[in-house]
């Protein structure tokens, strides 16, 4: 019986005297010690079977059912024969905190997918002493770039706070995040870029990133071998919100019941029904004195006809398609923009030919961060919000030998 309850608790190395249930106090008390009759003294490293004191300590160590799981523990303190110091047993698991380690363990993995106060709730600790056991465990991680061997990088940004933005970095060849940086600057990617070894650094052969012109300058200076990748989301995405934009300055200056247009100029037109295909028509007739929202849309279609290209050449071929209409089109204020940045990042775009990379895994990852900071009703500070995003990614990563503590 003692046997069973030793390896539920994780007390491996334990003797296990008795148990006390106090309903009163909701409380476990498991009175147990060490086996060993003499313990190694740090300093000289001798053994020692000389008993100079013996104390009890209370150590909070699980919750089962709703009831805390207290250890009785009676440790001892040795002299030693050689070297006479006075020195303290040591247990696995167990420092000179009030908590022990597999305490520690479970808050963390409830606070994985729960909030703060909820975990706190849930362990009787203060949501201070899960911030300090978090901080203390996502502090000793570091990447592993030997087994890690990431070959293809992603980089985006999402927001922490507001109009605060954060950096998103992630492999994408291994489906891993690497690192959420504390802001979207230029040095804070530079800093984490050259802190990756030469070595493996070489290895990365492609990176994606959005449109955005900082990472690709940051990227081209620091990994001049490595192929830029336009991520194909942000590109189609800029047509479509290019057309968008023109649609609702026409719709404000055109006269007469407004149409909705929306829904079906952001649509694929590939899949458009035929009832779709006959409002659009009827809406560019209506706007007829207004031919570039007709165009803009054309040349959204082309841009995303452009990624159903079977190789590179082609890819090419239409993508010169696109810049000639965009020239011959009617200028306003948004396709001389959508113009100056396709023709800005043409070889990223056609980068994305040569292997199909998209910057999806890290849009996912947001994804999955945004629900962290939904369940846990926002953050104020910047460290603890990397340290749970962090503590959400690290079964994945720990499972896959990706860092080490």
């Amino acid at each position: 019986m003692k046997k069973c309850i030793i390896e539920m608790l994780n007390l491996q190395g334990m003797l296990v005297d008795k148990i006390e249930i106090s309903d009163k106090e909701q409380k476990v008390f498991v009175f147990c010690r060490s086996p060993k009759k003499t313990a190694i003294c740090p300093s000289c490293g001798k053994k020692s079977n000389k008993v100079h004191q013996t104390k009890v300590r209370l150590i909070r160590h699980d919750i089962i059912s709703y009831r805390e799981v207290i250890l009785h523990l009676k440790y001892r303190r040795f002299k030693c024969r050689i070297c006479k110091k006075v020195f303290t047993e040591e247990f696995t698991g167990i420092d000179r905190c009030r908590a022990s380690s597999h305490l520690m363990t479970e808050a963390m993995d409830w606070l994985r997918r729960n909030s703060f106060n909820f975990t706190s709730e849930q362990f009787k600790l203060s949501a201070s002493t899960l911030t300090r056991y978090l901080l203390k465990m996502t502090d000793k991680i570091a990447i592993d770039w030997g087994k890690a061997n990431v070959t293809k990088m992603g980089i985006d940004e999402h927001s922490f706070r507001g109009k605060r933005m954060v950096m998103t970095i992630t492999d994408i060849s291994n489906h891993k995040l690497l690192a959420v940086l504390k802001s979207d600057s230029q040095k804070d990617l530079e800093e984490f870029l050259l802190g990756i070894p030469p070595e493996h650094r070489e290895k990365i052969i492609e990176v994606c990133t959005d449109l955005r012109p900082s990472f690709g300058t940051v990227v081209k200076r620091i990994m001049p071998h490595a192929e830029l990748v336009a991520d194909r989301f942000h590109v189609e995405l800029l047509a479509r919100r290019t057309v968008d934009e023109i649609r609702s300055v026409v719709q404000e200056d055109a006269k007469g019941s407004r149409i909705n247009l929306k829904k079906l100029l952001w649509k694929n037109g590939c899949y458009l029904t035929e009832n779709e295909r006959i409002k659009i028509k009827k809406a560019f007739d209506k706007y007829e004195n207004f031919p570039v929202l007709k165009q803009s849309w054309i040349i959204k279609e082309h841009i995303l006809n452009l990624y159903f290209a079977h190789d590179e050449i082609e890819a090419e071929r239409r993508f010169e398609r696109i810049m000639l209409l965009l020239e011959s089109a009617d200028k306003s204020s948004y396709l001389p923009v959508l113009q100056r940045t396709l023709k800005k990042w043409k070889r990223p775009i056609l980068n994305y030919f040569k292997n199909k990379t998209t910057n999806g895994f890290t849009e996912g990852c947001h994804t999955k961060i945004k629900m962290i900071k939904r369940v846990s009703f926002g953050f104020r500070n910047i460290n603890n919000y990397i340290a749970k995003i962090t503590l959400a990614f690290l079964p994945l990563i720990w499972i896959m030998n990706y860092h080490t503590c």
